[in-house]
């Protein structure tokens, strides 16, 4: 009689010898462990690719607040920052309320009346509503001294003696288009909107225009006391310049694009 380690065995309805089934349970086996140390493998190398990656940049306000940042290059700005800076900045140039912020409880019931800030044109000198020369820190220097007087010669005087107010409407806020390293262009379109004392819309004047804006180095706050009056405009200056971005030319839309 033959041993029992070579009789035939049937196994899933099929005769199958011990030394095959034996051989191929090894190579299952084999395969499985295999397979195994492929995925150990593959997990070594993802943990080693999160360790090597840099952790994220937090930077911590005065509040205690925590932000995560990104690195980006010098002369890189997100493209909704710009959007953002150019429509807040030509809000705040372009309305004219003909009062003065409130400073105090009283100044809040009544304001003062805003006589304005002189500035120099070429022949005369003009006056120009406060906010707007507040606003214009965030040009070009030059070009802020080129842009203000044309400005100052576009505002009405009863904004002066409080029988007139005006407010900005940018309707639309174009992509910014690249025009260099670290320059951009973007088309804005809207409105001025001058109000009457009785509170009715006595003109609507179109402002479609053409904005260029480039990036500059950031200003920071580095010994400048929080609640110094004194240091009330340095404040303003740098909240104003905080995007890091300034306008350097204005052009109505159907002009010949500025050149780098």
């Amino acid at each position: 009689m033959k041993s029992r380690l070579i009789q035939e065995k049937k196994l899933f309805g099929k005769d199958i010898s011990l030394p095959s089934a034996y051989g191929s349970t090894v190579l299952l086996c084999l395969g499985v462990s295999v397979g195994t140390i492929v995925l150990q493998i593959g997990v070594l190398i993802g943990i080693f690719a999160v360790a090597r990656k840099p952790p994220p940049v937090l930077v911590q306000t005065q509040s205690g607040d925590s932000l995560v940042v990104k690195d980006i290059p010098a002369s890189s700005r997100d493209s909704k920052a710009i959007s953002k800076f150019t429509g807040e900045v030509l809000t705040m140039m372009l309305s004219w309320s003909g009062y003065l912020p409130a400073e105090t409880i009283e100044e809040s019931t009544k304001p003062r009346l805003d006589r304005g800030i002189t500035v120099e044109g070429e022949n005369s000198k003009y006056v120009l509503p406060t906010n707007s020369w507040e606003a214009s820190f965030a040009f070009e220097p030059e070009f802020r001294a080129e842009f203000l007087p044309k400005l100052a010669q576009f505002v009405p005087k009863a904004i002066f003696n409080g029988q007139a107010q005006t407010f900005y409407v940018p309707q639309f806020v174009g992509e910014p288009v690249s025009v260099g390293q670290g320059k951009w262009k973007l088309d804005v379109i809207g409105s001025i909107h001058v109000i009457g004392q009785n509170h009715q819309l006595k003109d609507s004047i179109p402002f479609n225009r053409t904005v260029y804006v480039r990036a500059i180095t950031p200003m920071f706050k580095r010994g400048i006391p929080e609640n110094s009056s004194h240091n009330q405009l340095a404040h303003k200056v740098l909240q104003i310049r905080s995007a890091a971005l300034e306008i350097y030319a204005i052009t109505d839309l159907e002009e010949k694009e500025i050149g780098n």
